[in-house]
């Protein structure tokens, strides 16, 4: 893919994910009778605009971000409509909505990827042992017909959440297996086997394969559900190696590196690319989740004092956390923007 289909699949792709999330906060706003004077999406100068019988719809010269422009919600209001006046469980669902839009949106990604993976291998890859490599150290208790069920305290329902656990194993030291074996559990440890990326850096299996579960929409759907969790798990293990330092602030990245990447997970084939997109969109999701200030997970924080307490935090005393956690988070997007023109120019990516 070149460059220039590159940022226009990424053009569409983020437009796409703007919408749905504004269209969570939209649906659930009329479904509440709040009242919604513009639904917009994009940024910037409005190119096209329609007036509805109570909402504006637009679209804006800026094809980044979007809004859902709700009566009252940063403003006081006496209108019957208004998002300041309506219950705090209202308020919660409708600030919520738009993110749980994001996930379910990735979720459907991701499921239609696994029909298709399915539809061409025949099947979806269980947890249940097929073999088990005579070398791996596990062999010594592993047969086949095993169902992995668990490693190192975390439950295991994919594949994929074997390699997520073992990709924080350092090279040393036992891990621990659980599995599941004529109706019992049993828990044994092993040492990981190591072996090598394409480009030398080594990585961590246990030394076996798996049976594949036929296609039907129980499986289909336990997979595709699963995968998802597993896309909210790395958006938080990423969260948390940034704050205890396992991972820096000169690795974030911005609009700029998003795009690096897609091109780079673009070269690897269509079904690569549209699982990336899906979790960027759930990334996304769980991002607004965050109870930061002008985050819908901020926004949420303040419902839940009022109902904590019983008394409302003053409208404009709101808004002005939320105007200073806006103009925080653009400092971070240019900061993460100048890293990415940085690893550009130095050719890291």
């Amino acid at each position: 893919m070149s460059t220039l289909l590159t940022i226009l699949a990424a053009v569409i792709i983020f437009g796409i994910i703007i919408f749905v999330h504004e269209l969570g906060h939209f649906l659930t706003a009329r479904m509440f009778g709040v009242t919604v004077n513009e639904f917009a999406i994009g940024m910037g100068p409005t190119i096209f605009k329609k007036q509805g019988k109570n909402t504006l719809y637009s679209v804006r010269a800026v094809p980044m971000g979007g809004f859902c422009a709700m009566e009252g919600e940063d403003e006081e209001s006496d209108n019957p409509g208004a998002f300041n006046n309506k219950r705090p469980w209202q308020r919660i669902i409708v600030l919520a909505a738009g993110a749980g839009m994001n996930i379910l949106l990735g979720f459907i990604v991701v499921t239609l990827i696994v029909v298709s993976s399915a539809a061409a291998s025949g099947g979806i890859t269980s947890t249940t042992i097929a073999s088990v490599e005579a070398e791996s150290d596990a062999a010594r208790f592993l047969q086949p017909g095993d169902k992995i069920v668990g490693i190192n305290g975390t439950a295991v329902h994919i594949k994929r959440d074997i390699s997520f656990e073992l990709g924080t194993y350092q090279g040393s030291g036992e891990c621990e297996l659980k599995y599941k074996r004529d109706g019992k559990v049993y828990t044994d440890i092993f040492t990981p086997m190591q072996a090598e990326l394409e480009d030398g850096s080594p990585y961590y299996l246990v030394g076996f394969t798996v049976e594949t579960n036929p296609v039907n929409l129980l499986t289909v759907l336990h997979e595709g559900f699963f995968q998802t969790v597993w896309m909210v798990k790395l958006v938080f293990v990423s969260l948390g190696m940034l704050l205890t330092g396992g991972a820096s602030v000169s690795d974030l990245s911005g609009p700029v590196g998003v795009v690096s990447a897609m091109s780079t997970v673009a070269k690897t084939g269509l079904m690569d690319f549209l699982f990336f997109a899906g979790f960027l969109a759930v990334n996304i999701g769980v991002m607004n989740l965050l109870p930061l200030p002008a985050l819908d997970g901020g926004r949420i924080i303040f419902v839940l004092w009022e109902i904590i307490f019983r008394k409302p935090i003053p409208r404009d005393k709101e808004g002005y956390v939320h105007f200073i956690g806006f103009i925080l988070l653009i400092g971070l997007m240019i900061f993460a923007t100048w890293n990415d023109i940085v690893r550009i120019i130095t050719g890291v990516f």
